[in-house]
């Protein structure tokens, strides 16, 4: 029997530092850090027991056992909570309170009352077990899950050992009370029988354990398989999208190829027709050959603009040329050309009265300042004016164009300048929503900003420009200026 006990006590103490272990290990995981506790806590009752524990009759011998005691119920609502919070249910808050007052109050109580007589510390004791292991027995029962197995296993084994405890403590209170003093203090089989539980309860710990990590990691897969089915239909979805993208690109620059040609074709013949009037001076007056000059100047800009953006389309880049220029000049070019619209009538310029240079692509900024003042015209009252103002300034160069015309409602404010968007208000007026887009890409070249806001008053539409008086060297490499 003493060999027997010895295995017990060192097996007590290695499930405690098992616990600790898988404590560390697993914290993660709800209650395990309690239950974990638990057989630590009652490993510490057994040292404690073992080494100061002296079963005999008298008070004080009896008080030995006062600590330890405590201990093992201590451990008992610590493991029973734990075990409760690990299958997901609420934990009996007030069990710990009561399994470590009750022994504190009923151990001296029942040595004070008869020092010699251990039949009612052994029935109180058994009270404490009922109603810990009592608590969790409907959990238990109730089980459903990766742990459902425990009504079978756990379960029997409470049942089993609160009956013997149980039984045994009745059997010898009715003893006491049948006049037959027991003066036995310790009885080694309940010793055992109890060790027998505790090594279930610690086994049944583990199983529950690699269940929970069994359940998680089965759910992980299924988890992952889902997974790996979402992206492989998203996968195949991309894969759709990309064919039909490279269809509509395709089908886009078939279109584009097939308005460029039909736009260079009329372009072509107003460039002819405009020399052949030129080739008679007698026929035009010297103010309507300038206008003729100034044609073929449009059509071969606008021409050299079409054959850049269809190069741009191709590779995704537009080839910036910059040359120094006066952009004060550059504006009245945009507004004589602006005539048809009333733009010399319309457009106010406002400049410091002296050149303002830089260095950039002529072609760019005047299909940017064309675009802006256009629809400027376009939007506003006809009686309206349109301020166009330029200033130099820490060599950067502002342009800001002004009018009072229908506005940009604010939400739509960021979208404007995405190919083909058009603003709400716009309905009733033409157009196809490329003009700022390209007036972007070539400000994305330019190292230039463009931005909307309300004109004064909240009324119409304010355009800044800004862009560096000369290019970076970054963004401007040495063959651009060839």
């Amino acid at each position: 029997m003493k060999e027997l006990l010895a295995t017990l006590f060192l097996m007590s103490i290695v499930n405690a530092g098992i616990a600790g272990l898988i404590w560390n290990a697993y914290r993660h995981l709800q209650g395990v850090r309690l239950i974990a506790v638990g057989f630590i806590v009652g490993a510490v009752a057994v040292m404690v027991g073992g080494a100061f524990y002296r079963p005999a009759p008298g008070f004080l011998n009896g008080m030995t056992g006062y600590l330890p005691n405590i201990l093992v119920y201590t451990s008992l609502a610590l493991c029973v909570n734990g075990v409760m919070i690990f299958l997901g249910k609420t934990p009996r808050r007030w069990l710990l309170p009561f399994s470590i007052l009750f022994p504190m109050i009923y151990w001296p109580l029942a040595l004070a009352t008869d020092p010699g007589d251990g039949a009612f510390r052994s029935l109180a004791g058994a009270v404490v077990l009922s109603v810990g292991f009592g608590s969790v027995v409907p959990v238990v029962w109730r089980r459903q899950g990766d742990c459902a197995w425990l009504r079978w296993t756990l379960l029997p084994g409470i049942v089993i050992h609160l009956s013997l405890q149980g039984t045994w403590s009745l059997y010898r209170v009715w003893l006491r009370l049948t006049g037959e003093m027991d003066p036995t203090m310790f009885f080694p089989w309940t010793i055992v029988e109890s060790g027998v539980a505790h090594h279930l309860w610690f086994v049944c710990f583990l199983a529950m354990l690699g269940a929970r990590l069994q359940s998680k990691v089965e759910q992980r897969n299924r988890d992952l398989a889902h997974e790996i089915d979402r992206r492989r239909h998203l996968e195949q979805q991309l894969a759709a999208t990309l064919a039909a993208e490279r269809q509509t690109h395709a089908e886009y620059r078939q279109l584009l190829d097939i308005v460029v040609h039909e736009v260079r074709t009329p372009l072509t013949g107003i460039d002819r027709a405009a020399e052949m009037l030129q080739l008679q001076p007698t026929v035009l007056p010297d103010a309507g050959l300038r206008r003729l000059t100034e044609i073929r100047a449009g059509v071969r800009r606008v021409a050299g603009l079409v054959d850049r953006i269809t190069a741009s389309e191709r590779t995704g880049h537009v080839q910036f040329q910059p040359q120094p220029l006066d952009l004060m000049a550059v504006v009245q070019t945009v507004v004589g050309g602006l005539g048809h619209l009333g733009a010399e009538r319309r457009v106010q310029v406002a400049g410091p009265g002296h050149p303002v240079w830089l260095e950039t692509d002529p072609s760019m900024i005047i299909a940017i300042l064309r675009n802006l003042v256009e629809n400027a015209l376009k939007y506003s009252p006809p009686p309206t004016p349109v301020v166009l103002s330029a200033l130099a300034h820490d060599g950067m160069v502002t342009v800001t164009v002004t009018d009072q015309g229908i506005g940009i409602p604010d939400l739509e404010r960021p979208s404007i300048g995405r190919r083909f968007y058009r603003a709400s208000n716009t309905g009733r007026h033409s157009g196809n929503g490329l003009g700022l887009f390209i007036a972007r890409r070539f400000l994305a070249e330019m190292a230039g900003t463009m931005r909307h806001d309300p004109g004064p008053g909240n009324l119409g539409t304010c355009v800044t420009l800004t862009l560096p008086v000369r290019p970076l060297e970054t963004d401007m490499p040495e063959a651009r200026y060839a």
